[in-house]
């Protein structure tokens, strides 16, 4: 099967573009003061493109960053390694995001594949507290399933606009169904998400020793709220049909409020969702 998307060798920035003569300066300046000049330096906006690539071979110490960043302290658990190969070794599915060719760092992935024996074993771990959840997972994801599972991975670095990930949600759908009809095995029937996700939490600093035992158990009891890292989880969590939030095995430290410098500090964990291929949310037109 020929590739899908266009591959762009130039860099996508024209510095020409960038370029100020020092006529230009000398107009814009006069008349300016120093709080004016320093007020426009900040609100300066810079243009970037953002360009769309198959996997390849160079971005694999790139890409093993992003899935260690996707798994936190959990990622030691399994061979990054074996499923940033297997990653880089299908790319009929998924794309790189880079801003200065094809031959640069990606700054986000989006692919789909099988799972790995070490991350299902992980993921029936994960899930024993829900029991419908769990006994699913087990039936799809025994050797002998007749269903194939898709996993879909998605991470990216923190200042990423999200305004890259619809592409990326519709190329991966169009890929999927290009593979179908070129006769490849990914015709999945379940698809399985994995998400960071983290709980707000107030600094235990200062009103530790304040506080009082029942005070301490009653907001023990309280459901925290989830939030999402990264906002087109939402629109997956709507449309999942199963779904389960749950601790990293080996939990990261907290980050206090007090030391952030905030007034909460935030408490990381992973959520999973996995729904059927007929209630796809990557379809979802409000999201792509």
């Amino acid at each position: 099967m020929g590739k899908r998307k266009a591959n762009k060798n130039e860099d996508p920035i024209d510095s020409a573009t960038m370029d100020v003569s020092e006529e230009d300066t000398e107009d814009s300046d006069e008349g300016v003061s120093d709080g004016e000049e320093n007020s426009h330096l900040d609100e300066e906006i810079v243009d970037i493109d953002f360009d769309f690539f198959d996997p390849k071979p160079i971005d694999f110490h790139s890409i093993k960053n992003l899935i260690i960043q996707l798994f936190s302290t959990d990622a030691e658990l399994f061979n990054i390694s074996e499923l940033t190969e297997l990653i880089i070794d299908q790319p009929l599915l998924g794309t790189t995001v880079k801003v200065d060719g094809a031959d640069s760092d990606p700054y986000a992935v989006l692919t789909e594949k099988k799972c790995i024996q070490d991350l299902i074993k992980y993921l029936l771990d994960k899930t024993k507290p829900d029991q419908t959840l769990n006994e699913k997972l087990d039936t799809l994801l025994k050797k002998d399933s007749t269903n194939h599972v898709g996993l879909i991975l998605s991470e990216r670095l923190i200042n990423m606009p999200v305004q890259i990930v619809p592409p990326m949600y519709k190329m991966l759908q169009e890929e999927i169904q290009w593979a179908v009809d070129d006769n490849e095995p990914y015709n999945f029937e379940w698809y399985l998400v994995l998400s960071k996700t983290y709980q707000e939490v107030m600094s235990t600093l200062d009103d530790e020793s304040s506080q009082s035992k029942k005070q301490k158990k009653k907001k023990a009891k309280s459901e925290p709220t989830i939030f999402y890292f990264h906002p087109e989880d939402e629109i997956i969590e709507r449309n999942a049909e199963y779904q389960l939030n749950f601790n990293f095995t080996k939990q990261p430290s907290v980050s206090d409020s007090k030391r952030a410098f905030s007034n909460f500090g935030i408490a990381p964990s992973m959520k999973l969702f996995l729904f059927n291929r007929s209630n796809r949310p990557i379809a979802n037109p409000g999201f792509c």
